[in-house]
Parts: C-alpha cells; sequence; structure tokens
C-alpha cells in the first residue's frame, strides 16, 4: 500500500495515491521469471486511493500526446517515456523493466497527478473529447492520387494521421467543404466541475474566408520580402565585384559591424578573434574601399546596401 492519500474527502485538498500495484510481463499473464529477463516489456497496474475522474480535463490539457475517450471515460497521454492509461479508479502503464522501475514511476506519476490537482484553478481545462473515425472512411472523402500536396506521402498516411486527430482535412485540397459545422459548448457548475454540454451549429464560413484571406496576404508579404533580400543580396555583391580587389565573407561580416557603430573591442569579441586581426581587416577594408575612415567605410556600405 503507498501511503499517499490525505484523510480529507475533498478533492481540493485530497492527495492521490495508488495501492495494488501489479506488474505484469505483456502477453505472457502474470510475471513468473526473474524480472531481469523480461527487460523492456512489463505493463503495470494499479489502483488509485479516490476517483479522479474530475481531473481528467486538465491532464488532458497539459499532458503529451493526450486523448480524453467518454463511454466508458479515461484518459491515455505519454509521461515521459511511458504511455499511461488512467480510468476513474484505475490505471495502467508500460513499459517497464521491473517492479522496481514501476513502482519509481508510479511515484513519479502521482507526484504529477497531485501538482495539477493543487494548480487546477490557474489550469485551464480541456474538454474535447478524442472520437476517433476509421481510416477506410477517411479514404472516401481523399482522392487516392498520393499527390503530396497534404505534406505526406500518401493518402494512407494523411488518413491515419486525420483518424488519431494529428491534422486536419484542410491540409488536403480536393477535400468537399463540410455540409454543416457543430462547436460543442461545455457547462460548468459555480465550482468549475462539468455539468453537461451543449451543442450548437456554428457558421466559420466567414471567418474561413478571413484566415483564407489574411494567410493569402502573409504569403505574398513573405515572396516581397524574399525577393527583397534576394535584390539586396545581389546588389551587394554586383557592388563587391566593381571592386579592384572584392572583399572576402569576413571583411564584409566587419564592415557591416563598423557601420552599425561597433568598436574594434566589440567585433573582436563578437567574431572571437584579436584586436589586432580586426585592425587588420578593417585596414584591407579601407585599402579595397580606397577610403581612409571609418565613416567614409560606412557611407559606402550603406549606399551599397550592405546595411
Amino acid at each position: 500500500m503507498n501511503i499517499l492519500n490525505s484523510n480529507s474527502a475533498s478533492t481540493e485538498y485530497s492527495t492521490i495515491g495508488f495501492h495494488s500495484l501489479s506488474v505484469r510481463s505483456v502477453g505472457r499473464g502474470p510475471m513468473i521469471n526473474q524480472a531481469e529477463t523480461l527487460k523492456g516489456i512489463m505493463m503495470a497496474g494499479f489502483d488509485l486511493s479516490m476517483d479522479i475522474e474530475f481531473l481528467f480535463p486538465y491532464i488532458n490539457a497539459l499532458a503529451d500526446k493526450v486523448q480524453l475517450y467518454e463511454n466508458p471515460s479515461y484518459i491515455r497521454f505519454h509521461f515521459g517515456r511511458i504511455l499511461c492509461v488512467l480510468y476513474p479508479r484505475k490505471g495502467f502503464a508500460s513499459p517497464f523493466n521491473d517492479n522496481k522501475d514501476a513502482r519509481s514511476f508510479i511515484e513519479r506519476l502521482m507526484a504529477f497527478l497531485n501538482d495539477i490537482n493543487q494548480r487546477r484553478n490557474d489550469i485551464t481545462p480541456r474538454y474535447k473529447v478524442f472520437i476517433q473515425t476509421s481510416i477506410t472512411q477517411i479514404l472516401k472523402l481523399l482522392p487516392l492520387t498520393n499527390c503530396n500536396e497534404c505534406g505526406l506521402k500518401t493518402c494512407m498516411a494523411f488518413a491515419a494521421m486525420i483518424s488519431q486527430q494529428q491534422t486536419i482535412p484542410e491540409r488536403c485540397p480536393y477535400i468537399s467543404q463540410p455540409v454543416h459545422e457543430k462547436a460543442l459548448f461545455p457547462i460548468h457548475d459555480p465550482n468549475g466541475n462539468l455539468l453537461s454540454t451543449i451543442s450548437l451549429h456554428v457558421d466559420y464560413s466567414e471567418k474561413k474566408t478571413a484566415l483564407e484571406s489574411t494567410t493569402q496576404y502573409i504569403q505574398l508579404l513573405e515572396q516581397k520580402i524574399s525577393k527583397l533580400t534576394q535584390a539586396k543580396k545581389d546588389q551587394q555583391e554586383k557592388a563587391n565585384n566593381t571592386l579592384p580587389a572584392p572583399l572576402s565573407r569576413r571583411e564584409i561580416q566587419v564592415l557591416k559591424m563598423v557601420a552599425c557603430g561597433a568598436t574594434n573591442v566589440e567585433i573582436s569579441k563578437t567574431l572571437n578573434v584579436s584586436p589586432h586581426t580586426v585592425k587588420s581587416h578593417i585596414t584591407h577594408i579601407f585599402n579595397k574601399l580606397g577610403v581612409n575612415s571609418r565613416t567614409q567605410a560606412s557611407v559606402w556600405a550603406s549606399q551599397h546596401h550592405f546595411v
């Protein structure tokens, strides 16, 4: 028995603990061999000291690779390298090397759950339930051309990602628009507990149109920035190639820093070279540009788009 639970019956202050820990070989029934011979294939089952269903939405908001289910109610997530499945009064986790490994992990898991319980007033619960649609059903929506426009190699891979809710259907340009859309809103009691939900049909078409327009505008700006960056680079190369002796890549770095007002010591520290080396670079820059001051070098750099 793991003595972690408080005497208080309130979920606000009670400590979540576990007992009746059972560690078994996956697929082999109860563990009958030495733990050392069963490395990495052990599954732990345990009972919880209290009903933690109230905590599921908060775990759903924080855990990694999380999936919340209902009817029956349970939650599945990763905690570190371990897959955890928690029901209201019991849990399972795997894989482990042996009993000691499993017990150590379950104690860390309890600490994680208790931390969420103590902080849940500061956590926004996530009530979204994981509903898995079969891959074969999703494939009926797809063109089955393996066009790669969704970013995945095959339509099958894309369907599997949608089934696991790891991507959205809109990534495929050939999926038809939905006939209607539905949003599920939670209803809470004064203590923040979920009482029920209300389903509303919502028209997101205007928002989608605005989002698409914004996305197109951002893409246009990115294209313009890319063109301007390339044009600036071309101008720099053209100016540099017109010099009797072009500046080296390192000399261009030093020139840009000089034009920005950096001192030799600052340039030395930034480029991790000695002050003497910096002074040598500046001398070469002056000779190649035909100038005799930092101000004149800075003006040349500005005129030819180096800064």
